[in-house]
């Protein structure tokens, strides 16, 4: 008798089987740059059976966006270019857990929108959203560098663009921020 349970479940599991290893097939040709292999994915109306987990984007990006700022202090001096946000070394745990990535991916994703207003003609730089969003992550970082009475006169920033680690590269100067000054008390 249970030679007979046995076989009459063998059709069931070669199904499954061939179920699991087409839907396998398909989302491996569906991770391909192609746009040829989307075609499967009409298919999946839902979204949810075919996953899109393609390891680069459509354009992966070539170079790493670097923000630098200087400041003017209370006695009237300008200080040197420094990182504003530093691109840490990788670490063997950040293959698990990396959650600082989500700030320099941020930081990555402003530059990148703000320099796509550079050469819109009319926009005035200073008034768009990505530009604020930079000012404000520049002041937050300034003033937490210079807690007390001698808060600086106001800051500038600049954004660069490297080839990531390879130093050999000269960093090309995107923007260079107008002096943004520093109110007291605030």
């Amino acid at each position: 008798m249970s030679r007979r349970v046995g076989s009459d479940l063998r059709p069931l599991t070669t199904a499954i089987t061939a179920g699991l290893v087409g839907w396998f097939g398909v989302t491996v040709l569906s991770q391909h740059p192609q746009q040829v292999f989307d075609r499967f994915r009409r298919y999946d109306v839902p979204g949810l059976f075919i996953g899109n987990w393609r390891f680069f984007a459509p354009e992966p990006a070539q170079h790493d966006f670097h923000l630098l700022h200087r400041v003017l202090t209370a006695d009237g001096e300008q200080t040197r270019w420094v990182e504003t946000a530093l691109i840490p070394r990788r670490q063997w745990r950040q293959m698990v857990w990396f959650p600082e990535r989500r700030q320099d991916k941020a930081i990555f994703d402003i530059c990148a929108e703000l320099i796509s207003h550079l050469g819109t003609p009319g926009v005035d730089i200073t008034t768009t959203a990505p530009y604020e969003v930079m000012r404000d992550i520049v002041e937050h970082v300034v003033r937490r560098q210079h807690p007390g009475p001698d808060l600086p006169r106001g800051f500038q920033f600049v954004i660069a663009r490297g080839a990531g680690y390879d130093e050999s590269h000269k960093p090309d100067y995107l923007l260079v921020s107008p002096f943004v000054p520093l109110p007291e008390g605030t």
